[in-house]
């Protein structure tokens, strides 16, 4: 796998905008000339649009009253590893590795950083001071050539401490002394989950610009439908959102390594783990606190690299729930719902651009037809609203109710230029670093 030091290239996004483009004047032509191809279209963008507004709005709701039920205090204190990948992560790490070193815990405790000797901000040397003063932390060095987070993490299983419990973190990561606690009471449950996901939250003083207000509501309203809500009513949860916690046994499995070719190597664990039955136990008392893309620039390329990963995970896993044995029937369904979302979004596209170029052709669709594939976003707009998201204010409302729907047009467009670029040009698919600003 290629990877890119730093912020994904220029070249790299004027190429990405420039496929964007050509999709969308290519798109509205054909359907403007070929009216006939646009009336499948639409009438399958209604099913898609119509269920995705219906499945997200009805989530929204039932995840605002769901209550969890807190674990029993431990009766013992599991040990803990957290592997924490890095690379020219200086300014996370200087915000994030004093805040981890005030927790206190009981039991044994290792933040094991796993920092990439390509690193060129004085990443290692920083982190070689730390570990001389606090022996809870443990610098993993990689010289080997960067391959991207996953191949971080499988190093640093490979090279981590012996521990009950380990977590993956992302570098820009902090854990309140709250989550740490939690997750003790629930893994000193010798029959409690296997697996736990927690809520990402993005700290307050990290958020200062309206598109990182806006992604931090999208992400809270996003883990209140897409792992509480889904995980509650016996659907496929995902670890990830830089971090996730397992017990140490479950991943000496050689068949549950994680595979570093993977862009999205969390959610690629996170179905192998599903394939096997084990389930990822969501808790809404695990919380961690990170920072979103301040800038179109990082928010651009972070939503390219994972529309990438996301159509990659479709080509390798598309028959996996068809395949799989002794797992509920809602999980597979859930499970094939969650393979098969590039291809609604893709498909979700080009209805908006026959939607567009239907009052052109000279067999116009019903224009229900044509609003529904490009307004439903819209009716989506409310979700975090109706979810009860905390960071959702009522002075962000406008905010909220238009970025919403724009966010979901565009990731639909960046799951279609993921797909060209994957097996149309076939243009390398590589871990691209991205800076968040601050």
């Amino acid at each position: 796998m290629r990877v890119t030091e730093g912020r994904a290239s220029r070249k790299g996004r004027v190429a990405c905008l420039a496929t964007s483009l050509a999709l969308v004047v290519i798109s509205l032509a054909v359907f403007a000339f070929l009216p006939v191809l646009g009336r499948p279209v639409l009438w399958v963008g209604v099913v898609f649009a119509a269920g995705l507004v219906l499945r997200q709005g009805s989530f929204s709701v039932l995840a605002r009253f769901m209550r969890y039920k807190p674990a029993p205090e431990p009766t013992w204190e599991p040990s803990f590893v957290f592997l924490i990948p890095s690379l020219n992560e200086l300014s996370s790490l200087k915000r994030t590795v004093p805040a981890l070193r005030e927790l206190s815990y009981g039991g044994s405790l290792r933040f094991c950083y796993v920092c990439e000797g390509a690193s060129t901000d004085g990443s290692l040397e920083y982190l070689r001071e730390r570990a001389r003063k606090d022996v809870r932390i443990v610098l993993i060095e990689k010289h080997t050539e960067p391959a991207g987070r996953g191949a971080a993490i499988q190093y640093g299983l490979e090279h981590a401490p012996e521990c009950d419990v380990i977590g993956f973190l992302d570098a820009d990561h902090t854990l309140p002394q709250s989550t740490l606690r939690e997750l003790a009471r629930v893994f000193a449950d010798e029959d409690g989950p296997v697996a736990v996901q927690g809520v990402c939250a993005c700290a307050a003083d990290l958020a200062s610009s309206r598109l990182g207000r806006l992604l931090a509501v999208e992400r809270q309203w996003l883990e209140r439908v897409e792992l509480q809500a889904t995980w509650r009513l016996g659907g496929f949860c995902q670890f990830g959102g830089g971090q996730g916690f397992f017990r140490r046994s479950l991943l000496e499995d050689p068949e549950l390594r994680v595979d570093e070719s993977m862009i999205l190597d969390d959610a690629d664990l996170s179905l192998r783990l599903g394939l096997k039955g084990h389930r990822i136990t969501f808790n809404p008392r695990v919380v961690t606190q990170s920072s979103e893309p301040q800038r179109l620039a990082e928010f651009l390329d972070q939503r390219y690299r994972w529309a990438r990963g996301w159509v990659q995970l479709s080509g390798r896993h598309l028959s996996s729930p068809f395949r799989a044995r002794g797992i509920p029937l809602a999980l597979r369904c859930d499970m094939l719902r969650f393979v098969l979302t590039p291809f609604t979004a893709g498909w979700l596209f080009f209805a908006l651009a026959a939607g567009l170029a239907a009052p052109f052709t000279s067999y116009p669709a019903p224009t229900w037809q044509a609003l529904t594939c490009v307004l439903w976003p819209f009716l989506l707009g409310p979700g975090p609203y109706l979810a009860g998201v905390r960071r959702a204010r009522r002075q962000d409302a406008f905010l909220v109710l238009l970025g919403i729907p724009l966010l979901l047009h565009a990731y639909c467009l960046l799951v279609v230029v993921s797909a060209v670029d994957q097996y149309v040009l076939r243009r390398p698919a590589g871990f691209a670093k991205v800076t968040k600003h601050g």
